[in-house]
């Protein structure tokens, strides 16, 4: 009988260190996963410099409560959940990998802006715009992106493309994209620097 009680008492002991072990790396998590989500977290490799300059000077450098837009609120899911962690983990060791490894002062911007525009969820772009038929300043689109927008809802047509596949160099603009004239205005307000691509 003691041996039993004894084993009994061990499995309960086990039981409340594993359940507080799985706490503590939850709460380490949390914390990583808040600390890793600030612009200027982002900022800190001095490589990022130069998307925060395009971001300032962007047409989306504030959110809809005039507050700057920080870079978790394109690039990152908003819900937490394990989307949430997935795409944290992966752009996060991405990153790394790139900064630690690679060659951060000439990165392949064509090849960025097709990843980033993968990890740009609508919902994050629909937090601010929730009506698609008015521009955030209350004012009607054109006819066309009223069209669109209907594709993109499904009440008129349907589409595969998400806000990125049409909207994008909204927040950063590559030098060889600064050419198309949908461009000129925000790229009259970004410094001429040199860029290998």
């Amino acid at each position: 009988m003691p041996m039993e009680k004894k084993k009994k008492g061990n499995r309960g002991l086990k039981l409340i260190l594993i359940l507080a072990g799985i706490g503590v790396v939850l709460i380490l998590m949390s914390i990583s996963m808040a600390k890793t989500s600030t612009t200027a977290y982002c900022m800190s490799c001095h490589e990022m410099k130069r998307y925060k300059t395009e971001l300032e000077k962007s047409s989306h450098a504030v959110d809809r409560d005039k507050q700057p837009i920080a870079c978790r609120q394109c690039h990152i899911p908003a819900e937490a959940g394990p989307k949430y962690v997935a795409v944290k983990v992966y752009l996060g060791m991405k990153d790394m990998i790139t900064h630690y490894f690679g060659d951060p002062e000439n990165l392949d911007r064509r090849e960025m802006q097709q990843i980033a525009r993968r990890f740009i969820p609508d919902g994050n772009c629909r937090k601010c715009h929730q009506d698609l038929f008015k521009t955030t300043d209350g004012k009607d689109i054109s006819e066309v992106g009223k069209l669109c927008h209907e594709a993109y809802l499904g009440t008129n047509g349907s589409t595969c493309r998400g806000c990125t596949g049409c909207h994008f160099n909204l927040a950063h603009l590559p030098r060889f994209d600064r050419r198309y004239f949908f461009n000129a205005e925000f790229a009259q307000r970004l410094p001429l620097e040199q860029e290998n691509k």
